[in-house]
């Protein structure tokens, strides 16, 4: 960028006018309005001047590209960003919460018309906060286009800590829940705990209430990788201005590379749609010509059905593991399409054990490489000077030994 683009950026980031730029510098209107078109430029004190003013150096504002970071990006970023995660996640989960209380009300005989409105009022609560998390998320982008957080790579390095857990805690507790559901149901369905209350729909409740959590736990968990993602995308945009600022992390992978992470999620993630539809789908039809259609279908029946595997639900499940083992697949094979040249080049050195020794014997036949003072004592012939360089004077010859007359005072003359 030139100097005129630099200052018209700086003085319209800052929310200075024209006028107000040329009274602080003691100039016209016009003189500022020259500088920005590119037709005058500003004496050595206004240049200096200007650098104090917009907080940046002499160097970038003259020839370089001037990129001023809010201070206050990263915070309200991240303070919004938290904000309607948290929305997101409480409001799927409040959902699935209303299915475990609807469940605990039937369990415990309240009349349908009451469950039904309690249900639809977790729904109506979850859905309200999905709805402002979304227009508010939707607002927040409208008003800050440009917004760069930037987050310390310490922040980063505890997220990156943190991730791998939150992600094994949500999937392990969705396992656990299943687990301790599917062992303490007893096997015989008339088993009454007290009053005629099963304990299969007694433990109905608490399952959707732990699933409830494990799925909030999920959804935070990828949020926040999206927000700190957007952080090292803005480090990576700008590798060239922050310099050592850059963190490890941020330089791991480029726009292309987090393109393609990016088309290879939605991949995996319409193959584990696809994979739940033929579960159901599998599952469900063969199981009608058993019990019949929805009409007049006794819902015991149905629950009975499926926990005893009829229908097609004892081998239904398979369709999970061809979808995983698809989803590798799928990112094996675009592992290896999304890498460039400079990669394979790069990953051919690292392996290529003889190019390992063949680079360190260089190393050790070079006398450059072990230091100045060892190709000195091995080169002993002076070279001489290039064209142009002043000549060294001769080296003063060593006075003659004194002699007998000297030492007497006697002169040869």
């Amino acid at each position: 960028m030139s100097f005129a683009d630099n200052l018209v950026y700086l003085r319209q980031h800052y929310g200075v006018t024209q006028e107000g730029l040329a009274e602080q510098l003691g100039v016209s209107r016009q003189t500022v309005s020259k500088w920005e078109a590119g037709t005058n430029y500003p004496e050595m004190d206004k240049l200096l001047a200007l650098c104090d003013l917009f907080h940046t150096n002499l160097d970038d504002l003259m020839r370089g590209s001037v990129h001023v970071v809010k201070e206050n990006d990263t915070e309200s970023y991240d303070r919004h960003m938290n904000r309607y995660n948290l929305s997101i996640a409480m409001g799927v989960g409040l959902i699935l919460v209303g299915v475990g209380v609807i469940a605990l009300l039937e369990t415990f005989g309240w009349p349908s018309n009451l469950q039904t409105v309690v249900l639809l009022s977790f729904v109506v609560v979850g859905v309200m906060l999905l709805i402002v998390g979304g227009m508010n998320h939707a607002e927040f982008k409208r008003r800050n286009p440009s917004i760069e957080p930037r987050y310390s790579p310490d922040v980063l390095e505890r997220f990156g800590r943190r991730y791998p857990v939150m992600i094994a805690g949500g999937v392990g507790l969705i396992l656990l829940d299943v687990i301790f559901l599917v062992g303490l149901s007893p096997e015989d369905a008339s088993f009454d705990v007290v009053r005629g209350i099963h304990m299969e729909e007694l433990l109905m409740g608490p399952f959707m209430f732990a699933m409830a959590l494990a799925v909030g736990i999920l959804i935070w968990a990828g949020m926040q990788k999206s927000k700190y993602d957007l952080s090292e995308l803005t480090y990576i945009a700008h590798r060239q201005d922050l310099g050592a600022d850059l963190p490890p992390s941020a330089i791991v992978k480029t726009p292309e590379q987090v393109r393609a992470d990016r088309i290879m999620g939605v991949i995996c993630g319409c193959i584990m749609m696809l994979a739940t539809i033929v579960f159901l789908v599998w599952g469900f039809v063969p199981l009608f010509d058993q019990i019949g259609t929805w009409n007049g279908l006794d819902k015991n029946a149905l629950k009975d059905a499926i926990r005893d595997g009829q229908g097609g639900f004892y081998i239904s499940w398979i369709a999970f593991v061809v979808g995983g083992i698809l989803c590798g697949i799928v990112c094996l094979i675009g592992s290896v399409f999304t890498k460039s040249k400079e990669d394979w080049i790069a990953e051919a050195r690292q392996e290529d054990a003889w190019m390992k020794i063949a680079h360190a014997n260089e190393q050790q036949n070079d006398p450059w490489s072990r230091g100045t003072n060892h190709a000195s004592q091995k080169n002993e012939t002076p070279q001489p000077p290039a064209s142009g360089a002043p000549v060294p004077p001769p080296a003063p010859k060593p006075a003659p030994a004194a002699n007998d007359h000297d030492r007497t005072g006697t002169s040869w003359r």
